[in-house]
């Protein structure tokens, strides 16, 4: 069907007159397809148009997703084909591929928008069609029966409905779980091939690499167990998955823990001898370095990688241990705090922040009695204001004890008393364990690698935070009740947002349908759910609780019960081969687990931004008793350590050098690189080898080497020496320059540069060794500056619109509410959705989309806006960093200065 009507619209409203538009659909069970294609009157060149939306006020438009119909502009060859016998024939042909290899990228023009979306019944329908910058027309579709071209037109939506849909997840800075569901369970109502980038989010890494992936919360880890979920654990014989009945595996055959009797007199602090060996340890020494740290995380939300770049989602950490320990720090707090409290540490199992930690917060009291008084009066108050919210005496480990708790995990506070320690933890074991190693004194200070690390992190260095992750608390994170847990948790994870969104997908077809779908049976028959949905080795399921889901074993996302207090008994055989695999390459690769220790100083500085706020941040980090044969080649190319430090030209603004060893370099070389201060290219223009090379070129730095080594001099035919156009100075085949002096060979695209370079370069001797040095310097003020500040403003605008297209695809296709549509992603994602520029996500009524107060109109600018300055540009000051690797240690020492 052709229709003829006037375009209007942001992109078509300056050429307005009648065109004619394409209109097909075809009735089909268990949906119809349509499409409507409007042709522009004037072609978009140069620019990505909003996407379009169909939608319609009876709500029998579907999953609707557009698309630009494009074609390529040709260009007029500016260099005709010379006739012959005019010139050299390599001449000729010269120019001929200087044009082909022309870096201006090829240009391609919007010559129509085409939307398609499914639709409920086969009655005729009113379909609108909006951009984010206006309404664009209100068509009527009169559905056609075409059985055989129902199928053919349900295949080309499907096409084009998953490669939407992986775009908006690449572009996604939070968990996709919306758009994965939305994929699988549509691939299984219409009978549609899974795609095969689905498929594929599990990696080909090894079961070690992904173990140690999903210790590290790495994302695609959990995409992979949600897809996994969302499409079912059905087999391809139709059973389902096999139940527990095997017992837990055997951990991994550890080689013995590192021991040494000679260590046995260093000093250690007295919180140290009270901390399990199994439990990482994180020490800020003294109330006021607590209130400095808590202080800093809560200046960027509570999560402290704010302070890199904002993220998708909020995780507010933080806030949500604060809450669950019942340990804010208030204006009393901070006042009382260093009169009562000599020394303080974060204790615990894990870091799982997002599921559930195993920690605690572990207290030296100067006064025990005002430090008890204050925790009970603390927990009586919130027991007694929260209904909620129950606070009993228990006994833990024989001995008494009080838990202030909630049902949904909310609040856990175990409260134990050992002399003048405390130890608030959200764990029982952790509880039971800190009495323990107070009778037993088998503590965490009492192990050889624990007074190692303070023999060479010894406590008058005071650090403003101690971190010390043991050997025992490593190897806790690979054992089989840990993995397996994680892998269940990130299953029931996936199976509560599921039932969040099979409920609003039922919700918003009912609309159109008129049938009525309630609870998980209803779901799964009409394929919201896969088969086999909520059959779990455990027991365990999901439950709605109100608007809530909750896990049965667990509690809420976000709270759920600590691995350390999960009893697991057994396993499935899918379980068991999983992790004896793992442990058979943990015995075979990493016998041992090496400890790390880290150290963060600080001090004032003055003078930063023209103020006196400003603060240098010490960074200390070593892995010892080291194992370096584990770690595979990499630390193979290092040489020696050495005090050795290039001294760089005045104006560059990034350089590093490391010192390698390399048979193609020959003996151990001093190889190092800077870039000036300076415009550099754009990521887009390194496309393609030519663009890459010519990118390259652009950049004013160089690469040089100390002392001279012969690779470039061993080339064939002079390859390396090439043309001399000045002293010490050849230019080589590419068009790069080489300065050569018997001691030192610098490379550089730009002659200027070396000439300009050289006169500062010089090798020094520093004052300490290390094998790897860099520094980058103040980028603020810099040329560098607006160019740093413009990639992450893309970024991060990218992100925004991803976000904002979720929230838009939750109302479109969902059915959510615009004023309930933040609190249904936070259902969903189990944390809130936030804008990666830093505004506020707000419903447009007017288009009918999600925008954010920081773009400032219906669109995200393409430019960063004249105030945006983005998270480190804000504190960033200039950082150095070395690198250093002994025989049995790994060293790695940071500076960074900060504005605040």
């Amino acid at each position: 069907m052709v229709l003829s009507l006037v375009l209007v619209g942001d992109f078509g409203a300056s050429s307005a007159h009648a065109v004619d538009v394409y209109v097909s659909a075809i009735a089909g069970q268990p949906l119809g397809v349509a499409t409507v294609e409007i042709p522009l009157a004037r072609p978009i060149v140069g620019q990505t148009p909003p996407p379009i939306q169909a939608q319609s006020a009876d709500g029998r438009v579907l999953y609707s997703y557009s698309e630009d119909i494009k074609i390529d502009v040709p260009r007029a060859s500016e260099t005709p084909v010379p006739p012959p016998g005019n010139g050299r024939l390599l001449g000729r042909l010269g120019q001929l591929i200087r044009e082909i290899a022309d870096p201006e990228p090829p240009v391609d023009q919007t010559v129509a928008r085409r939307v398609r979306f499914l639709f409920v019944g086969d009655a005729p329908l009113r379909v609108q069609i909006t951009d984010a910058t206006a309404t664009i027309g209100s068509y009527d579709v009169v559905p056609e029966q075409n059985p055989a071209g129902h199928q053919q037109a349900l295949v080309g939506w499907w096409n084009g409905y998953t490669a939407a849909t992986r775009d908006q997840i690449n572009a996604a800075d939070y968990p996709t779980w919306v758009e994965d569901y939305l994929i699988a369970m549509l691939a299984r109502r219409l009978r549609m091939p899974i795609p095969a980038w689905f498929d594929a989010t599990e990696s080909q890494d090894d079961d070690l690499l992904s173990a140690l992936k999903l210790v590290a919360g790495a994302e695609e880890i959990g995409r992979s167990i949600y897809r996994r979920s969302a499409v079912g654990f059905i087999d391809q014989s139709g059973r389902p998955a096999p139940e527990a009945t095997l017992p837990l595996p055997a951990p991994p055959a550890w080689a013995p823990l590192f021991d040494d009797p000679q260590l046995a007199d260093i000093p250690v602090e007295p919180m140290a001898t009270r901390v399990p060996p199994e439990c990482f340890y994180i020490r800020y020494g003294s109330f006021q370095n607590y209130t400095w740290f808590a202080d800093l995380s809560r200046d960027y939300g509570g999560d402290i990688s704010n302070m890199a770049m904002l993220r998708g989602f909020e995780l507010g950490a933080s806030k949500r241990i604060e809450q669950q320990l019942n340990l804010k720090t208030t204006e009393l707090s901070r006042m009382l705090g260093p009169q009562v409290i000599q020394d303080q540490a974060i204790v615990g199992r894990d870091l799982f922040m997002t599921d559930g930690a195993s920690l605690g917060v572990m207290f030296q009291a100067k006064n025990a009695f005002a430090l008890r008084t204050s925790f009970n009066n603390d927990r009586s108050q919130l027991a007694g204001s929260d209904s909620e919210v129950t606070l009993k005496k228990v006994t833990v480990g024989g001995q008494a004890a009080t838990l202030l708790s909630s049902a949904d995990n909310r609040v856990r506070s175990f409260m134990v008393q050992d002399g003048d320690f405390f130890f608030v933890t959200n764990s029982r074991t952790l509880a039971e364990r800190f009495l323990e190693v107070g009778k037993s004194k088998q503590s965490l200070g009492a192990s050889s690698s624990f007074r190692l690390a303070r023999q060479l992190m010894p406590l008058d260095r005071e650090d403003t935070v101690f971190a010390y992750f043991s050997p025992e608390m490593l190897r806790g994170l690979v054992s089989p009740r840990y993995l397996i847990e994680l892998r269940r948790r990130l299953s029931a994870n996936a199976e509560v947002a599921m039932m969040h969104l099979a409920r609003m997908a039922a919700d918003h077809e009912s609309k159109a349908t008129g049938t009525n779908l309630v609870g998980v049976d209803d779901w799964i028959d009409g394929g919201f759910l896969p088969v086999g949905f909520g059959v779990r080795p455990d027991g365990s399921g999901a439950i709605s609780v109100g608007d809530q889901v909750m896990d049965t074993r667990r509690g809420a996302r976000g709270q759920f019960l600590p691995i350390a207090d999960v009893p697991i008994d057994l396993v499935t055989p899918d379980e068991a081969r999983w992790y004896a695999q793992i442990a058979r390459q943990y015995e075979t690769r990493f016998p041992t687990i090496d400890p790390i220790m880290v150290g963060v100083g600080r001090q004032p500085m003055e003078g930063v931004d023209g103020g006196d706020g400003g603060e240098r941040i010490m960074v200390h980090a070593e892995v010892a008793p080291l194992g370096p044969e584990k770690y595979g080649k990499w630390s193979k190319y290092l040489g020696p350590p050495t005090r050795v430090a290039m001294n760089f030209a005045p104006d560059d603004i990034i350089a590093a050098q490391a010192h390698v060893a390399s048979d193609r370099l020959g003996p151990p070389t001093h190889v190092f690189a800077a870039i000036k201060d300076s415009h550099p290219p754009n990521p887009d223009d390194f496309q393609g080898l030519l663009n890459i090379y010519r990118s390259i070129q652009g950049i004013p730095g160089y690469l040089g080497a100390w002392p001279q080594p012969g690779m470039l001099d061993r080339l064939p035919l002079g390859l390396g020496r090439g043309q001399p156009v000045a002293p010490g100075i050849n230019r080589l085949i590419g068009g790069m320059y080489r300065y050569s002096d018997g001691q030192f060979s610098v490379l550089s695209f730009q002659p200027e540069v070396l000439q300009a370079s050289l006169p500062h370069l010089a090798a020094t001797e520093a004052s300490d060794l290390a094998q790897i040095r860099a520094q980058v310097g103040n980028l603020s003020g810099s040329q560098i500056e607006g160019w740093v500040n413009a990639q992450l403003y893309s970024h991060a605008r990218e992100s925004s619109i991803a976000g904002a297209s979720l929230l838009s695809l939750m109302t479109r296709q969902l059915g959510a509410r615009p004023e309930h549509c933040l609190a249904e992603v936070q259902r969903v994602l189990g944390v809130p959705l936030q804008c990666t520029l830093g505004g506020d996500y707000q419903y447009s009524p007017a288009t009918g989309q999600w925008i954010s107060t920081a773009w400032r109109g219906e669109v995200a600018p393409l430019v960063a806006p004249a105030d945006y300055v983005a998270p480190p540009m804000k504190w960033f000051r200039g950082s150095a960093a070395t690198v250093t690797q002994y025989a049995d240690r790994l060293v790695a020492d940071a500076v960074i200065d900060v504005a605040r």
